[in-house]
């Protein structure tokens, strides 16, 4: 059975912007976008990054309801070691850690404050204001 894939066009055309965006500033960066599936979105990234050979990778993260993450912990707690590849963390958080280039996490602040939140694997939520 064909499983059909359905893609925002308006989320293409955002990740376009920005390519151009980037470009423009850096023309000497090269800068691709890549769409990859997965079952686990975490997985999927770290993979399509190392075939592409990628020397820097920028996720965007959601932050999440404090409800979402006491259920997060909970469900990790209850499965234990059986947790999988993600241990209840997002897939940006996956991609940090795993990921065998530098990998960067990307969240706003907030939306009056301005400024965003870096994550790496040596700092997490390192506050950005630009």
């Amino acid at each position: 059975m064909a499983r059909t894939v359905r893609r925002d066009p308006r989320g293409c055309q955002h990740l376009e912007a920005m390519r151009s965006i980037c470009q423009a500033k850096r023309p000497e960066v090269r800068v691709e976008v890549c769409v990859a599936e997965g079952k686990d979105r975490g997985p999927a990234i770290v993979e399509a990054a190392r075939k592409h050979g990628v020397s820097l990778l920028v996720v965007g993260q959601k932050k999440r309801s404090v409800t979402w993450r006491l259920l997060s912990m909970w469900m990790a707690g209850v499965k234990g070691a059986a947790a999988g590849a993600r241990g209840g963390g997002s897939a940006a958080d996956y991609c940090v850690q795993h990921a065998a280039c530098m990998a960067l996490a990307v969240r706003r602040k907030s939306r009056r404050g301005g400024g965003y939140l870096i994550t790496t694997r040596r700092q997490r939520d390192f506050w950005l204001l630009a």
